[in-house]
């Protein structure tokens, strides 16, 4: 099924049930939706295009519209507490993924954590009123609380390769709201000069990305075989994002570098 097919359909019976509801039971109500689990990248694309939401409701993961919750519906059903693991760090927020291994920017960090921490966060606005980039998601100051450090690197390569993101998002402005994505350059082709990279994504189309690297505080050396980039959509003067146009432009926040145990290389 074309993306367009799957999220006319989804849309169409979130709308008509008018409450959250499970993939099995969106399946049920459809004589279109067959497969045993939704393709990620659509997943992804909807929370952009229809305001797609999913947390868990008990045992059972839930999808709903974001929309619901900002008229004040279901929001005695959003969890208090959330699990994430942290992949970039920075001065007052980190970006970090879900359990659904979603991007997230969380805000405000006041404790001390870093990359590949993995923390469970009390929650004070699952969609703050001041803050209207979709991804992002508002801590409580004294909630949050330090699980364990992730430090296998063939448990830190998984959940990099989990969150991975085609580059198409680059592309075209399909992935509407979108404001954090995190994709790997193509064989390597990557290069570091003045504070910007120029790559190559996974795109067939892609004739090289140019982009502004915005550190922080974060290094940028290249020290394994796996690398990963964390972009951000850019903002403008007045608190204007450029997602918000038609034409987005993207910036890359942070570098993650692996490297992969199980690789063959010559002595």
């Amino acid at each position: 099924m074309v993306y367009e097919k799957f999220r006319h359909e989804v849309e169409r019976i979130l709308e008509e049930k008018a409450k959250p509801v499970t993939w099995n039971e969106i399946k049920e109500s459809s004589t279109k939706l067959k497969q045993k689990a939704p393709y990620h990248v659509y997943v992804q694309k909807l929370q952009g295009d229809i305001g797609l939401v999913r947390f868990k409701s008990g045992n059972k993961t839930v999808w709903a519209l974001r929309n619901w919750f900002e008229d004040g519906k279901f929001t005695e059903l959003l969890p208090e507490k959330v699990r994430l693991t942290i992949l970039s760090a920075k001065r007052d927020h980190a970006i970090a993924a879900n359990e659904y291994w979603e991007l997230k920017r969380v805000y405000p960090v006041k404790n001390e954590i870093y990359r590949w921490d993995v923390i469970e966060a009390e929650v004070e606005e699952f969609f703050p009123k001041e803050e209207k980039r979709p991804e992002s998601l508002r801590l409580k100051e004294d909630g949050m609380r330090y699980s364990r450090t992730i430090e296998d690197e063939e448990e830190r390569i998984r959940i990099a390769e989990k969150v991975a993101e085609s580059g198409e998002f680059l592309h075209t402005d399909a992935w509407k709201g979108k404001t954090l994505g995190l994709t790997k350059p193509r064989f390597r082709c990557f290069y570091f000069y003045d504070g910007r990279c120029q790559f190559f994504c996974d795109q067939s189309v892609c004739v090289g990305h140019d982009m502004e690297v915005e550190e922080q505080g974060e290094s940028t050396e290249i020290k394994g075989d796996r690398v990963y980039f964390i972009l951000e959509a850019a903002e403008r003067a007045q608190g204007e994002f450029i997602w918000e146009k038609k034409r987005i432009e993207w910036y890359i926040t942070s570098v993650i570098s692996l490297t992969d145990p199980r690789q063959r290389r010559l002595l």
